[in-house]
């Protein structure tokens, strides 16, 4: 398979493969959690029926359906055919099959007013590329929600998946925060929230007591296993205008 002359590899379409299977691996309270603070938190006043959005690696459709219930106006994107079909069926929303690496050229650049993407980018080649044709295809003050794992949990998520504890085996590519914030700053992208989701993994249970770690300790975010980010793109015109009106203030 090939998308704008990149050939897709088999490694990349390890969701799309599982199938029911996919389905059945998630955790509910993983997935809710990232809903929560990506957009019940995140974007708590941004997602609304005036907005336009765009949700990269959508899988099976959580978070298309979590924008769709605010009114927004959302498309859904993934690499997979068949997830996308079960977006569109989920949601009811518009669900397109796009690559996460040429966002501009199949979509157009300036074109959202939010990305959301939720533990997509490390299923890609080159989650920095990902994350800037992110930035390319949000429109100027627009904003990017975005989780993916730490990379300090991947050598643990790599030996799961060595015994067979798990049943992905596609790209892993973690990052850490401190990668994470020089790609958004290459990117234009003004981080506005940080948050570190689970401080231990979330197949322990103990639910409860997760959530308690996290509204407490997010100084320790660097050790929790998820980065969670919400940017918003520099609208350089408005900035600079309101960085002279601020200055001319200044000098009354």
């Amino acid at each position: 398979m090939s998308s704008n002359n990149r050939i897709v590899t088999d490694a990349e379409l390890c969701h799309e493969r599982l199938g029911d299977q996919f389905a059945s691996a998630l955790s509910d309270y993983d997935t809710s959690r990232r809903v929560e603070i990506l957009i019940d938190d995140f974007l708590a006043s941004l997602a609304t029926p005036e907005a336009k959005a765009l949700d990269v690696g959508c899988g099976l459709g959580f978070f298309s359906e979590a924008l769709h219930r605010r009114g927004v106006d959302v498309l859904a994107s993934d690499l997979g055919s068949n997830l996308v079909q079960r977006t569109k069926e989920r949601v009811g929303c518009e669900a397109v099959v796009a690559d996460a690496l040429s966002l501009s050229k199949e979509m157009g650049e300036n074109q959202f007013d939010i990305v959301i993407s939720s533990e997509c980018i490390e299923h890609t080649p080159d989650p920095g590329l990902a994350i800037s044709e992110m930035a390319k295809v949000l429109k100027p003050g627009g904003y990017l929600s975005l989780s993916t794992p730490n990379l300090p949990w991947q050598p643990i998520v790599r030996m799961a998946t060595r015994m067979k504890l798990r049943p992905f085996n596609g790209n892993e590519n973690f990052t850490s925060w401190g990668s994470m914030r020089r790609i958004l700053n290459a990117c234009d992208l003004e981080i506005v929230r940080e948050y570190g989701l689970h401080p231990f993994p979330f197949q322990l249970g103990m639910n409860q007591l997760s959530r308690w770690i996290e509204a407490r300790a997010q100084f320790a975010r660097a050790g929790m296993i998820n980065v969670c980010v919400l940017a918003r793109k520099k609208d350089k015109a408005t900035d600079s205008n309101n960085h002279d009106q601020g200055r001319s203030h200044e000098n009354a």
